[in-house]
């Protein structure tokens, strides 16, 4: 652990010499406002070149003094503490800790002379933020086919109206400013086929082109469940309608299955009474029915809409002529000078900067140009959400 040490003596007159060893701790915490914040710093270390002292070895001391430095420069913990001797000698010490992290550095310039090397390094410092959901990012939906699952008992006009439920999906969908949403509900979505076919020698896709979802975009799949059953009591028996309305979310690229997102509402739709009109007197219209099935779609979208967008953006970081790049871009909310992470050998992150970006691409330059590229290809690397 980085620690610097300063020493004071001061010499005190006591009438009590028979004290032989009084020690007098005194323990204090000094913390920089940013000490608990994440910024970048540059920071500059020097170690002087001498006979025992090699070239190399002073070198490596410069980089440790500017680390510590810039670790200082987020924030430290002081400790003291007095000593005081039988000849009443009073000695005090200071302990100062850096109480922030590096997360990653590089190295700017190196200035070497005669007698000393001084090494001028940029580091970030501090602790990653907590994410936040700020919901502030792109989302692209393709809609497949729905899937619809309708007991024979359920009455004919709701399997008749069942199909609209999936329209006012899309067009709950298309309401949100920050949802691209692409109609492909005539499409039966197959991951398998998408996995393994090559469009280019597949009969079938070259008269039915398969629709792909990119990376960074999701797959939808509207479902919905609908069962009937009666339930028995004293005087009546009522025909009771359980509605399961939910959305299969695939992940674009290699369409694995993110989640299942359902809402269920059960109504009434049918009573058999012993006196039926009075049983009927207060049954419910079948707009209300209706108005009650089309209110599972808004906390649906919703909850869609705020799991998606609050998860991290990710992707696999790929090693094109001499260029690390991605899948993902401006479509998918990258923009350029934005900082992502993948984990560090030799700190604990590897940080990186948004060079470019296009609609689907982005090229990352590591803030360690010194590093290996070909180290990080491969990666999988977490965008940051801010510049």
């Amino acid at each position: 652990m980085l620690q610097t040490v300063f020493k004071k003596s001061v010499y005190l007159v006591s009438h009590r010499t028979f004290v032989i060893f009084i020690l007098l701790i005194a323990s204090f915490n000094v913390y920089a406002a940013t000490g608990k914040s994440f910024h970048f710093t540059n920071a500059t270390g020097r170690a002087a070149i001498t006979q025992n002292v090699t070239p190399e070895l002073a070198r490596m001391r410069a980089l440790e003094d500017a680390l510590y430095l810039a670790a200082l420069q987020g924030g430290a913990n002081v400790n003291g503490f007095s000593s005081v001797s039988t000849d009443t000698s009073v000695q005090d010490y200071f302990v100062v800790r850096p109480s922030s992290k590096i997360l990653d550095y590089t190295i700017l310039s190196e200035n070497k002379s005669e007698t000393q090397i001084e090494v001028n390094i940029r580091a970030a410092v501090g602790n990653l933020p907590e994410r936040k959901c700020q919901r502030s990012r792109p989302l692209n939906f393709t809609l497949y086919k729905p899937h619809a699952l309708i007991n024979m008992n359920v009455p004919s006009w709701i399997d008749i109206y069942h199909s609209t439920l999936f329209n006012k999906i899309l067009f709950s969908l298309n309401q949100d400013p920050l949802l691209s949403v692409d109609n492909a509900m005539d499409v039966t979505f197959s991951p398998k086929k998408l996995n393994t076919v090559d469009e280019r020698f597949d009969y079938s896709s070259l008269i039915s082109p398969q629709v792909r979802v990119k990376t960074g975009d999701y797959a939808v799949i509207p479902t919905l469940s609908i069962t009937s059953q009666d339930v028995a009591s004293r005087f009546l028996v009522s025909r009771e309608i359980q509605v399961t309305l939910g959305m299969k979310i695939f992940r674009g690229g290699t369409y694995d299955l993110v989640e299942n997102f359902e809402q269920s509402t059960v109504f009434e739709n049918d009573r058999i009474a012993l006196f039926q009109t009075m049983a009927d007197l207060d049954k419910r219209s079948r707009e209300d029915l209706i108005e009650i099935m089309e209110a599972l779609i808004e906390p649906l979208t919703l909850e869609i809409i705020t799991t998606l967008g609050c998860q991290p953006l990710t992707d696999t970081i790929n090693l094109n002529s001499e260029q690390l790049t991605t899948q993902i871009g401006s479509d998918q909310g990258i923009k350029p000078n934005m900082l992502a992470i993948t984990s560090g050998q030799h700190t604990p992150w590897t940080m990186f900067r948004v060079l470019s970006v296009s609609e689907n691409n982005a090229i990352l330059e590591p803030l360690d140009k010194a590093r290996k590229l070909s180290d990080l290809d491969g990666k999988t690397v977490e965008f940051m959400e801010f510049n």
